[in-house]
């Protein structure tokens, strides 16, 4: 796991790193690394995955809530804390989905408690690895890569946005593997990642990925457009 702190004053950064070490040594996590900036720009620089980040606001250059967009853009599932004693930012926080807004002076029981719920939702949002065998070579991939897999004589063709792997295990398997909030068999010969549906109607549905459209079963049709508004709704 990655975390992030930015901020101008060198005091806050040392103080928000002291919280995050006695909270993971009190949770023994050992497996994590931090980030330290003083700037916003150096921040927009960064191309690390980061999991959790804690941005000041008032700094020279791109301020917190721009850093934190800049970070958004290559850490989909990011959480954001944002930290200043100025409310008057809280709307634009807002609109760029921060988690947590922070006052100044910093409390320790506050990024405890932030901490504590940053981890859950970070714990739910990763992404699950999968192995695939065949012909004695195993690969390992995650899960939310999977555009679908497909069904075709004895064999199931798990494509993703790199390449397509082969699998001699059935739908009914990879069914039973892969998270059921996310994947859907929308008819006897595919699973789709519900996650990669651009455009669906009655009949058929179009993935992000993949040029042709996947018909969609009569019978799963009521079952398929739940789903969808299911994912949709827990994605506000």
């Amino acid at each position: 796991m990655n975390i992030l702190i930015c901020d101008d004053d060198k005091l806050y950064i040392d103080m928000i790193r002291k919280y995050v070490d006695e909270f993971f040594a009190d949770h023994k996590i050992t497996d994590y690394k931090v980030y330290e900036y003083n700037s916003g720009d150096e921040v927009a620089k960064n191309n690390e995955k980061i999991d959790i980040a804690f941005l000041d606001v008032e700094m020279d250059g791109i301020n917190g809530i721009e850093a934190g967009k800049c970070l958004r853009n290559n850490n989909k599932n990011i959480v954001l804390f944002i930290i200043t004693s100025y409310m008057g930012y809280l709307d634009d926080a807002m609109d760029e989905g921060v988690f947590r807004y922070i006052n100044k002076p910093l409390e320790r029981p506050v990024i405890m408690r932030g901490l504590h719920k940053a981890l859950l939702l970070c714990s739910k949002s990763q992404s699950k690895k999968i192995n695939i065998e065949y012909k004695g070579d195993n690969v390992i991939i995650e899960q939310d890569s999977i555009i679908c897999i497909e069904s075709l004589v004895r064999k199931r063709y798990i494509k993703t946005d790199t390449q397509s792997y082969i699998s001699l295990k059935s739908l009914s398997y990879w069914q039973s593997v892969l998270d059921e909030d996310k994947f859907f068999l929308v008819n006897k010969s595919f699973i789709v990642n519900i996650d990669r549906v651009e455009r669906f109607t009655d009949k058929y549905i179009e993935l992000k990925g993949i040029e042709e459209p996947i018909d969609l079963s009569r019978e799963k049709r009521t079952a398929f457009k739940q789903k969808m508004l299911l994912y949709l709704a827990g994605q506000e």
